[in-house]
């Protein structure tokens, strides 16, 4: 495996668990805080306090650094081999959402995420 197909896989990889890390850390953050409000005020002041969360905050900051991964990432290679691989968070998230959340995943969600895994796994070949 060359230099740049190396630093690709580790910039995904970084990608992956900025993004997927950081949701979690946003649904941990907001938890607490209920369902958004519905009319604008209300729902603004909901993203200001939501703003002020420690988990919230690190969200933000995750993502950013996932998306300085995703942009060292397709610098390496092409949108169309590399984007693929941007799903999956998906199964990251169905797992962690499972396993730490506790959440029920039904059947047909987990049969889709297998799908998007098979799929990934065949773009990696090319």
């Amino acid at each position: 495996m060359n230099k740049d197909r190396t630093m690709f896989y580790i910039y995904i990889s970084i990608m992956l668990i900025a993004t997927t890390s950081g949701q979690i850390a946003l649904k941990y953050g907001i938890s607490s805080m209920g369902e958004i409000p519905s009319n604008i005020k209300d729902g603004a002041i909901f993203i200001l306090s939501a703003l002020s969360k420690p988990l919230v905050i690190i969200s933000l900051l995750l993502a950013f650094i996932g998306s300085l991964a995703w942009i060292s990432a397709i610098s390496k290679a092409d949108l169309s081999f590399a984007y693929p691989f941007s799903v999956l968070s998906y199964v990251f998230i169905l797992l962690i959402s499972s396993l730490i959340l506790k959440e029920h995943i039904p059947l047909i969600r987990w049969i889709g995420v297998i799908i998007i895994g098979i799929g990934v796994f065949l773009v990696s070949r090319s």
